[in-house]
């Protein structure tokens, strides 16, 4: 690793991280991107993907430093390898190339295979100085959600559950509209943030059927996202709210209906509806998903091993009986307090370096 008279990487990695983490929500389905531009211990410029669409991180940055020449000795720290490809802008190697950077500091390489590796290569074939995998481990967590795609091809699958104090989803008989209330108003707002930051919302046809959610963002300023609904046997009744005014609505259904508000995409006999589903969000380049249930769902999604991460609340409030909550107990979680509810964090691989936000 070049010396760079001491220069500490990690530290100007940290902030191009958290200039990255501005795009949340709206830089998808490209991943999130920070870049600073540092001369010896003082910041000439910074920049970060805003949206999906937009200048990519390095260009933020080097329009923010302005059209004069790059110093010889300034380092430009980015948290992902520069595309070396033109999408909607581009390469970024290119523009680096050109602007005079001479030594480029990245945290890990592009797992797009469009880049993986060609951006780094143009880079050093140029005579740029080149150092790679600084905070990588972070860097990858940060953009899990486009990881995964590249790397499994489907969404990163995140499940969600409130849970009662004594391990139950609901109160039987389950009466439309009158489910109890679990999680106390914090916790409600932070899950709509969760739906803030995810490109895809997904639920089955009894929670439709009970609940008759909205499933958009509603507590805090965001996108709400695309709404999945999987009813294979057409139960949902086309009143239901998902079908109508706001966010799009995905339906995945085995028959045709006349929901003019809802595109539809049918299920083929014999076929796994889940990896349909992950399929086609795949293909439209949605990088993430939310399933918020309900019990039958989530249990599918268990069973065949499709999910990334878990968000567990546990209310305080005792049901007494009804539907069981999935079971997650051989998995180490994380937890944190929200009002009065707790939230475990599980993850199907792996854990999260240490002391980054979930």
């Amino acid at each position: 690793m070049h010396d760079l008279g001491g220069m500490d990487h990690a530290h100007w990695m940290r902030r191009c991280l958290q200039l990255a983490a501005n795009g949340a929500g709206l830089a998808a389905p490209n991943p999130m991107v920070g870049a600073v531009l540092v001369q010896g211990d003082g910041v000439l410029a910074e920049g970060w993907h805003r949206a999906h669409g937009a200048p990519h991180a390095e260009v933020e940055c080097l329009r923010a430093f302005g059209d004069g020449p790059v110093p010889q000795d300034a380092v430009l720290y980015v948290s992902l390898e520069p595309c070396a490809h033109t999408g909607l802008t581009p390469p970024c190697a290119d523009l680096l190339i050109a602007r005079g950077v001479r030594t480029v500091v990245v945290a890990c390489t592009d797992p797009d295979p469009r880049v993986s590796g060609r951006g780094l290569a143009k880079l050093r074939e140029a005579g740029i100085a080149v150092i790679t995998d600084v905070l990588r481990d972070e860097a990858r967590w940060l953009n899990r959600r486009f990881i995964t795609a590249a790397e499994r091809q489907r969404p990163h699958v995140i499940l969600k559950w409130a849970q009662s104090a004594d391990a139950f989803l609901d109160r039987h008989p389950v009466r439309k509209g009158q489910a109890p209330r679990i999680s106390c108003f914090t916790t409600d707002v932070r899950v709509h943030r969760w739906r803030s930051e995810e490109q895809a919302i997904m639920a089955g046809s009894r929670t439709v059927l009970n609940d008759d959610p909205l499933l958009n963002v509603r507590l805090v300023a965001g996108r709400s996202p695309l709404r999945v609904v999987l009813d294979r046997s057409g139960i949902t009744p086309a009143s239901s709210r998902v079908y109508h005014a706001g966010p799009p609505t995905l339906l995945f259904t085995a028959a045709r209906r006349d929901l003019p508000h809802a595109e539809q995409v049918l299920l083929r006999d014999g076929t796994d509806p889940l990896r349909t589903v992950l399929g086609e969000l795949h293909e439209r380049k949605v990088r993430s998903v939310l399933v918020e249930g309900g019990a039958e769902l989530l249990g599918h999604f268990l069973a065949a091993d499709l999910w990334d991460e878990a968000r567990v609340i546990i209310g305080d409030i005792l049901l007494g009986s009804g539907t069981p909550a999935p079971r997650l107990a051989l998995l180490p979680a994380k937890s944190v307090t929200s009002g009065s509810d707790r939230i475990h964090f599980y993850l199907r691989n792996g854990t999260a370096p240490e002391g980054r936000p979930r």
